[in-house]
């Protein structure tokens, strides 16, 4: 009841709230001792935090003060969330050294938090996977339910199905959550994912829920916060007067707790909201809400600077560039809208290698899936074919037992051998079917490659013939940093077009079979180097190939492993005085071992078990330009030969990699 006075009348909401609380005021004063002895009941922000340090100075068990620690990042994740990342990550060092799984999953689960609002996509759904992973096992399903809603929330841009699949278990473990402010909580969430989903009518419905336990167990920051997405909610709806009064409301008991983060996104709304008004105005109103409009909206942005919150910075930024143009001031609203470009490219540029990986992974999925099923299918044949032998030779044995006492015998034999041939041949039968499914999936998956290629090509070609017009058209109206800008919009959508070519690559090549033939590794080493050494100017690359190296592999495979660990060692032997590369071969234990060192950056070895990850990079972008595809093609087109593949390096001292052939 109390939810629907809320989404239809405001007047009559804060009445009865106020009835409500007035009726409860007397029970409260009686009850006021006994509250006082939870040391952290109903406190806030920074006091919450305070008695929580204190807590920890004064504990002692190490269990204790895991929970402690993550439960203080936790806290502080809307109040200053750089700050937040170091109780979360100690707390998660110190559960992990005394290998406590409760403390693991609660340092998980803040982290989850904190890398997501600091813009790091990556690391945000690697603590959520692992959060949820542990209370799987633990069988806590409040933090489980809580962990379901947000990887629903991360996943919302990256994949709908997968993001829909969480939210359905998450919303399957709310009856299962028995601690109330947890429900409460979690209730909350789930009406927010809806409303982000642009689900209405079902983001009324868990709000409401949300809203009346708030108000039953007298949860003062949950009923702010309630009130808070109300006036979301209201915005989305276009009901912009109601959207300002409880945002508003919000925004003094956030600064109130000195929740920063909120801070930051309230004040970027009010912006929005008077800019939606002032557009339905004219004359001196206009101007007073384009006015209030831009002061709400600066203050958002310094508020999302001051913590780090990339997103909302750019939201600011993009609102503020809006509200300038509507003034007529285009000089600031192009300064505005630069600033949002810069985070944009920030953001959504990881999100949008996210995606790439999202699909990439599912092929792989599938791929594997498909293989699983054959495996197993086999094993249920050499079984079948392994428990036929046994019983043919039992039966071989009574045979000859039946023959000496009755040849009547004889014949029942053979009808029992006749019917294990008829089951090895149905056996064979449904090997030879799912041989055939397997080629129908290969040429599924093919298909859907090319598929994902074309709909990323698609707009990256988009943004190359954009910036090209622009560029013919419009470069002597830029100055020096316009034309920068452009640079990089270009750069970008080359390196794009790189890692699209790179993912193909990576899948064409799974599904490759090996056709083994005499390679000369020398003759195809020294071409190789010379083609190189026309792509890399500068200090000339002094190159050392064993003569007579001969290896039997698939030669265009083994092509294109030479290409990518030659071309790695002259990229990182660029910046070296001078550059060498070594191609060699040994023999141990009966297996030729083919050699390529280097004399370039080298990297660290700690970081070495990632070396063969797609994605994964030892150098950043501003060092060495790459994609992070090809050393993970290298190592699968090594394993399909039946080899294997290391590296050895050392920073500054180069780098050798030493692969074998089955």
């Amino acid at each position: 009841m109390l939810s629907s006075c809320l989404a239809d009348n405001e007047i009559n909401f804060y009445i009865f709230t106020l009835k409500f609380v007035s009726m409860k005021y007397l029970i409260l004063i009686l009850l006021l001792p006994i509250l006082l002895k939870s040391t952290f009941a109903q406190k806030e922000g920074r006091y919450l935090i305070d008695s929580l340090r204190n807590e920890l100075q004064r504990t002692k068990q190490d269990t204790s003060k895991v929970k402690l620690l993550a439960t203080i990042s936790y806290e502080m994740r809307n109040i200053n969330p750089k700050d937040a990342l170091v109780p979360g990550l100690q707390a998660l060092q110190l559960a992990e050294r005394i290998n406590y799984e409760y403390g693991k999953g609660l340092s998980h689960y803040s982290l989850m938090y904190i890398y997501h609002f600091l813009s790091h996509l990556p690391e945000s759904v690697g603590h959520a996977l692992n959060a949820k992973d542990i209370f799987e096992n633990l069988g806590e399903n409040n933090h489980l339910c809580a962990t379901d809603l947000m990887l629903a929330y991360l996943y919302k841009d990256l994949d709908k199905g997968i993001s829909s699949s969480y939210m359905q278990q998450g919303t399957a473990l709310l009856p299962l959550n028995h601690i109330i402010e947890w429900k409460v909580r979690n209730y909350g969430t789930l009406g927010n994912n809806y409303r982000n989903l642009g689900q209405l009518d079902s983001a009324k419905k868990y709000m409401g829920i949300h809203f009346k336990l708030s108000m039953q167990y007298h949860l003062k920051g949950e009923i702010m916060v309630g009130k808070n997405r109300y006036g979301y909610l209201y915005m989305a709806q276009s009901r912009y007067d109601s959207a300002f009064i409880l945002i508003k409301e919000g925004l003094d008991y956030f600064r109130s707790v000195r929740s920063t983060r909120m801070i930051s996104e309230n004040l970027t709304s009010l912006g929005r909201i008077r800019l939606k008004q002032s557009m339905e105005m004219n004359g001196a109103l206009k101007k007073q809400y384009l006015d209030e409009a831009e002061v709400f909206t600066r203050e958002g942005v310094e508020a999302a600077n001051s913590i780090g919150y990339i997103i909302q910075r750019y939201a600011a930024n993009r609102l503020l560039s809006d509200i300038y143009s509507a003034q007529g001031r285009d000089s600031k609203a192009f300064e505005y809208l630069r600033d949002a470009v810069n985070d944009y490219d920030s953001v959504y540029g990881a999100r949008i290698v996210n995606r790439a990986s999202v699909l990439s992974w599912k092929i792989e999925k599938a791929l594997k899936e498909q293989q699983m099923e054959l495996l197993q299918l086999r094993n249920r044949q050499q079984k079948g074919i392994i428990s036929a032998a046994i019983s043919g030779f039992i039966i071989l044995i009574i045979i000859v037992v039946m023959i000496i006492n009755s040849r009547g015998r004889l014949k029942k034999a053979y009808l029992i051998v006749k019917q294990q041939e008829r089951e090895i041949s149905r056996v064979a039968g449904e090997l030879e079917v799912t041989n055939r499914k397997m080629e129908a999936t290969n040429q599924e998956l093919e298909a859907f490659s090319y598929s994902v290629s074309h709909d990323l090509r698609a707009p990256v070609r988009r943004i190359e013939a954009l910036s090209e017009m622009l560029r013919e058209d419009y470069e002597n109206l830029l100055d020096d940093e316009g034309r920068d800008l452009l640079n990089r919009i270009s750069s970008s959508s080359l390196v794009m077009n790189h890692l699209i070519e790179d993912m193909l690559k990576l899948s064409r090549i799974t599904r490759t079979t090996v056709t083994r033939t005499s390679c000369n590794l020398s003759e195809m080493c020294t071409k190789i180097c010379d083609e190189l050494k026309l792509t890399y100017p500068g200090p000339g690359v002094l190159c050392k190939i064993e003569e007579g190296i001969i290896v039997e592999a698939d030669e265009r495979l083994i092509n294109i492993v030479l290409q990518n660990l030659l071309d790695n060692a002259f990229k990182y032997s660029s910046k070296t005085e001078n550059p060498e590369v070594v191609i060699s071969s040994e023999t141990r234990d009966n297996k030729k071992i083919i050699l390529i060192r280097d004399n370039g950056a080298g990297f660290d070895m700690a970081k070495a078990g990632r070396l063969f990850t797609p994605f994964q990079r030892m150098h950043s972008e501003d060092q060495f330009i790459g994609t992070g595809i090809g050393l993970a093609t290298v190592k699968r087109i090594i394993v399909k030969h039946g080899g294997t593949i290391s590296a050895e390096s050392e920073p500054g001292k180069g780098a050798m990699f030493s692969f074998t052939f089955e």
